[in-house]
């Protein structure tokens, strides 16, 4: 009997081991590795997006997370899908929301200046904000410089073309524009990241109402204007600055050469 009962859990285990060993080796996977990266938004809504075979978390200005899970339904080198539920707080349902992933990578033809980097397009069905986002997988920046910007674009004067923006001038260590009165004023910034596309500055101000010290964090994306020619004016590039909300700027191409 002790036999018996010895076989048996001898068989239990090793069923149990062989659906863990099933289990595991049919895990869904990317095929393409380079879309578990974070992805650092350079269109006008999204922060950045984190997505994994089963999930889409999507962190939005301000901070807000919009989390799915999802089905992996394409997966490709240079695409992927994902069809995923997102509560519907008025209805009480799910909501049926399908994400599909293009990868691209950086060049000068997709109006991309990291060289090494990867541009990912999300298209949303149905969308909420904007039909197409576009994202950049970063080239590696940690040997970049702390002390001046790698695109000297940054160093550019910033035009305002939106409601709410003033020009604008960033140095790696300032953040200076014209309030409405036409006044100047400066802030003392530490630069967070560098890389060709985007900056990131941390930039501190005294608050007069809390009568303390405050900082803000901006990060500053360019876009190339061919994309919306008729908001372009007479300008190159876009500046998409990101806070609690977006102003958006344009290098002239009267300042290109300054």
């Amino acid at each position: 009997m002790k036999k018996i009962l010895g076989y048996g859990g001898c068989i239990i285990i090793l069923l149990i081991s062989a659906c863990s060993m099933f289990n595991q080796n049919n895990e869904e996977k990317f095929v393409n590795p380079l879309f578990y990266k974070t992805l650092i938004s350079i269109s006008h809504f999204t922060d950045k997006a984190k997505i994994t075979p089963s999930s889409v978390n999507i962190v939005e200005m301000g901070g807000f997370e919009r989390n799915y899970k999802c089905n992996l339904v394409n997966n490709q080198m240079d695409s992927i899908t994902l069809d995923c539920q997102k509560s519907d707080n008025v209805s009480k349902k799910d909501k049926t929301v399908s994400f599909t992933y293009i990868i691209k990578p950086c060049n000068q033809e997709n109006a991309c200046l990291d060289e090494g980097a990867w541009l990912v397009y999300q298209k949303m069905e149905p969308y909420i904000l904007e039909k197409t986002t576009v994202y950049i997988i970063p080239s590696k920046s940690d040997d970049a410089p702390k002390d001046k910007f790698v695109n000297p674009l940054f160093y550019k004067k910033l035009s305002p073309i939106s409601r709410g923006a003033r020009p604008t001038f960033l140095t790696p260590t300032s953040q200076t524009y014209f309030d409405l009165g036409n006044n100047k004023v400066v802030r003392p910034c530490k630069m967070l990241e560098n890389t060709p596309m985007f900056i990131t500055l941390e930039c501190s101000f005294y608050n007069d109402f809390l009568k303390s010290i405050q900082t803000d964090v901006y990060r500053y994306t360019l876009k190339k204007c061919d994309e919306q020619k008729e908001y372009c004016f007479e300008g190159e590039w876009f500046v998409l600055e990101k806070m609690n909300g977006v102003a958006t700027f344009v290098i002239d191409k009267k300042d290109m050469g300054q």
